[in-house]
């Protein structure tokens, strides 16, 4: 019997039990956690209102072209630039792929070339039947310039005609086109 206890001594230290004897135990105060998992369900009454509003207003439509604003035909400014002794050459009236990107808000479109810079290279006159449209193709040409100086073209404006140049051309040449659309009386 005493070979047992020391056996069971010999097994409670080397399982860490800590037996010196065969003593009553002493009980030791161990905190033990514990997980609990719980499910909340939160229920929550909403009211809601719906309330009838009217109808947004349509937008105004624009107003119909002035005769005041509509002064010049895409033909008086050509006459014009030949006037001024100005390259204008294979004019020929715009569709809707000459357009590009551009907004199409033109009453009239002419497409022309200017030979001396490229085989290929000139640029495009506009009449226009409101301040509004032609605001929207000036801006539609300057910004376009600012955003890559790759797509910068000379743009000039005389009551509701707008000049729209190659950005090769230039300068002095470009402004002689300016000069001849001032000089239209």
């Amino acid at each position: 019997m005493a070979q047992r206890l020391e056996s069971w001594i010999a097994i409670g230290f080397i399982f860490g039990f800590g037996l010196t004897s065969c003593q009553a135990s002493v009980p030791v105060e161990r905190e033990v956690t514990r997980i609990v998992e719980r499910t909340v369900v939160v229920t929550e009454i909403v009211n809601v209102v719906v309330t009838a509003t009217s109808v947004p207003p349509t937008p105004t439509p624009e107003a119909s072209p002035t005769p005041e604003f509509i002064k010049w035909s895409t033909t008086d400014a050509a006459e014009a630039i030949a006037a001024a002794g100005l390259e204008f050459e294979d004019a020929r009236p715009m569709t809707k792929d000459d357009y590009g990107l551009a907004p199409l808000t033109a009453v009239e479109g002419v497409r022309f070339l200017v030979p001396s810079l490229c085989a290929d290279c000139g640029g495009r006159l506009y009449s226009f039947a409101s301040q509004a449209d032609l605001r929207l193709m000036e801006d539609y040409y300057v910004k376009l310039g600012r955003a890559s100086a790759m797509f910068f073209s000379w743009v000039f404006v005389k009551d509701n005609i707008l000049i729209q140049i190659n950005g090769d051309l230039p300068e002095e040449i470009a402004r002689q086109y300016e000069a001849a659309l001032q000089d239209m009386r």
